[in-house]
Order: structure tokens, then C-alpha cells, then sequence
């Protein structure tokens, strides 16, 4: 009967320690949260500079468009293909391009823009490179 109750007093424990722990872990999720509200302030402020940057170009050039911030696959390949200096296979490329985008989307990029009239790579042998102007 005594190997029960240390048993429970052993459940207890454990239940009592992780009960601690999560009060802890929220704890810190708390603290980051308010680590992160400087961040927040700076990027608002950062924003509305911005914001306030792009209507006064507008003003001077109405045909001026920002650029888009998100990456584009072709241009990244492209920029490693061009930094690599030779042909690469589509392995080399997922490997210099994949912590950016997906290996599905690098290979579906590649096959699409290395055929047709608005081919920006090409395929010999296996391997890919910048198509020639």
C-alpha cells in the first residue's frame, strides 16, 4: 500500500512542478510582449514616414509605384545564378535559395521561366543558368 501513496504524492509533485512551470512560461510571454512594444512604436513611427515619403513622390512623378518588399523567387534566382557565375542544378539553386521560399515553388519557377517567350533562365543538361539577353 505504501508504493500508492508515493505514487500519488509523486503525481502531485509533477503536477504541482508543471502547474509552476507553466506559470512561468506565461510569465516570460508576458515579459516579451512588453519587450516588444518599443518595436512596435518605432515601427508606427517608421510607417508613417514612409507613408508621408511615398505621397510627396507622388506628388512630383504621378507614374511612380513602390517597389513591392516581398522577394520574388525569379529574382532570387537570378541573383544567386548571377553570383554563382556558372550553371547550376536545381538542387544547388533550392539549397542557396530555400531558407526564402519552398523547394515546390523554386522548381515550379524554373520550369515555367526556362520555357517560352518569356524565358528569364535556361536548362542545359540539368543545369539552370540566366538566359542571355
Amino acid at each position: 500500500m505504501k508504493t500508492t501513496d508515493t505514487k500519488k504524492t509523486g503525481t502531485k509533485t509533477a503536477t504541482a512542478a508543471l502547474a509552476e512551470i507553466n506559470l512561468q512560461i506565461e510569465a516570460l510571454k508576458q515579459q516579451r510582449i512588453g519587450l516588444s512594444e518599443p518595436l512596435k512604436a518605432r515601427h508606427t513611427e517608421l510607417t508613417g514616414e514612409l507613408l508621408a515619403l511615398e505621397i510627396e513622390v507622388k506628388e512630383l512623378d504621378p507614374t511612380w509605384k513602390p517597389a513591392s518588399l516581398r522577394p520574388k523567387v525569379d529574382d532570387k534566382i537570378a541573383e544567386v545564378l548571377t553570383t554563382n557565375g556558372q550553371p547550376m542544378t536545381v538542387e544547388s539553386i533550392v539549397e542557396a535559395v530555400g531558407s526564402v521560399f519552398s523547394p515546390w515553388k523554386i522548381k515550379n519557377v524554373l520550369k515555367k521561366k526556362s520555357t517560352g517567350p518569356k524565358a528569364i533562365f535556361t536548362l542545359v543538361d540539368g543545369n539552370y543558368s540566366l538566359k542571355a539577353a
